[in-house]
């Protein structure tokens, strides 16, 4: 188990002893001006004194006596966090902290406490990595904290993510949303093979194919040639409402023979009669019942697939 309480630190103006706090496991911090031996007696009264006398008639002198504290007495109590490298890191500390015998340098700290679990950018049980980008914006706020240490506004959901908890509101609506990728995968089901066929074509418009050319067709299936601008691709696309292994293989086949044309196949049928497997390495996609209704969802084409009921 992790602590319940987190704070965020930033090892160094600009993150500049980042990279001794992550390859030796430790937390680095700054604070010069306080001697040693008062940081390693963990002398609050005196320390908070020199603090003041420091900062004078300027403002800020008790934010920053709160934060040393923060990392003298039980830092072990909380998680700490983070963000370097485009990534939101945690660690836990033991209590106790060491002091740099060559004082503040460019590449460490003043002092450091040892990390009781190295620093990590990957949940608690290696589910997820912690990429800034994909994070909530209550967590990553924190990265513009212009002090060193500070209880970030985001600790619950910083939290949350670690400890790989679902979000309930967000549990919610995902099972809201693959509810109704199963009930549109339904109506897509019944849709008449010309309707099919133009739901398949509305999906490649909206991802950037554009049809070039209708090569002709069988019973429930029909060819379509397009071209991707952006890609410089040319496709070969294949619509059935239900097919098998051996017509999967021989609209693989087809497309083979004419790899020096085609960059790509793309096979769509909504109700396969078995499951139908593809060849390894190949520039082949399968859309299945399934796979068109999350497009389909995605796209905004749920109302277009219910009218053509």
């Amino acid at each position: 188990m992790i602590p319940d309480s987190v704070r965020y630190v930033k090892n160094g103006a600009g993150g500049q002893w980042w990279k001794a706090a992550k390859e030796n496991g430790q937390l680095h911090a700054g604070w010069r001006s306080i001697p040693k031996d008062l940081l390693l007696a963990g002398d609050l009264n005196a320390i908070e004194q020199q603090i003041r006398t420091i900062f004078g008639a300027k403002r800020g002198a008790t934010q920053d006596f709160n934060a040393l504290q923060t990392l003298l007495v039980s830092p072990s109590q909380h998680v700490w966090v983070t963000i370097q490298d485009g990534y939101l890191w945690w660690c836990t500390v033991c209590d106790g902290i060491e002091t740099n015998p060559q004082g503040e340098t460019g590449d460490k700290g003043h002092f450091w406490l040892t990390c009781e679990s190295s620093w990590s950018n990957y949940s608690i049980n290696g589910r997820r990595q912690l990429v800034a980008s994909e994070l909530p914006g209550i967590v990553t706020a924190v990265a513009g904290y212009q002090a060193t240490v500070c209880e970030p506004g985001g600790r619950q959901e910083i939290l949350r993510i670690i400890r790989d908890e679902e979000d309930e509101d967000a549990r919610i609506a995902m099972a809201a949303r693959q509810a109704y990728e199963d009930a549109v995968a339904k109506l897509i089901a019944r849709l008449r093979p010309k309707d099919f066929e133009l739901l398949v074509d509305l999906i490649l418009a909206r991802t950037g194919w554009a049809r070039i050319a209708k090569l002709g067709g069988v019973t429930e299936g029909i060819d379509v040639e397009v071209e991707n601008a952006s890609s410089d691709e040319i496709a070969f696309v294949q619509v059935k409402s239900t097919a098998t292994q051996a017509v999967l293989d021989d609209y693989i086949s087809r497309f083979n023979a004419r790899r020096d044309h085609y960059d790509r196949m793309i096979f769509a049928v909504h109700s396969p009669k078995v499951e139908l497997a593809l060849p390894e390495k190949q520039s082949i996609s399968l859309w299945t019942g399934s796979d068109i209704a999350r497009r389909v969802v995605k796209l905004g084409l749920g109302d277009w697939v219910a009218t053509r009921l």
